[in-house]
């Protein structure tokens, strides 16, 4: 009887020991998928702009949507957004933040950590950054593979519809 309780005693002390350490991997985890994912949104900014002569994606953009599927489409050396176009995609589509769980870019306004976007683009220095605050907490189940998608498909097609000739 004393060797049962003793055992007991013992994995008492290993899941106190433990379970701190396991309820902090998926923040971890979360927090390591937004750098990985800040680090390929910039590289495909970097991309654009080296393929495009200096220009940044924003340049231009009379919209939101424009810059963005600068990003997600085939666009030609002006940045005009072609089917047949011979430069980019850049993405296949724009990561959620994991911690805010936001899939949305904005550009310029209040510093990064103002929460309202999953990323926030700054147009003067070409930098993306999360958009989380320091207070948000880990959104645990708020992302899946198939929530990935800020721009879908068929807006890329009606977007293409427009620029066609």
């Amino acid at each position: 009887m004393i060797e049962l309780a003793i055992v007991v005693v013992i994995m008492g002390i290993i899941a106190a020991i433990a379970l701190p350490r396991l309820s902090s991997a998926s923040e971890n985890a979360a927090r390591n998928a937004v750098t990985h994912d800040r680090s390929v949104l910039q590289r495909a900014i970097d991309l654009y702009t080296l393929e495009h002569l200096g220009t940044l994606p924003h340049a231009g953009a009379g919209s939101q949507e424009v810059f963005v599927l600068r990003l997600l489409a085939r666009t030609d050396e002006d940045g005009n957004i072609l089917e047949q176009g011979y430069l980019g995609p850049y993405l296949s589509t724009v990561p959620i933040n994991r911690i805010n769980g936001l899939a949305t870019i904005r550009r310029d306004g209040a510093a990064a950590g103002a929460n309202t976007h999953g990323w926030r683009y700054d147009t003067t220095t070409g930098r993306i950054e999360p958009d989380h605050g320091a207070a948000t907490g880990f959104k645990e189940g708020v992302v899946t593979d198939a929530a990935r998608v800020d721009v879908t498909p068929d807006q890329v097609r009606d977007a293409l519809k427009g620029v066609l000739p």
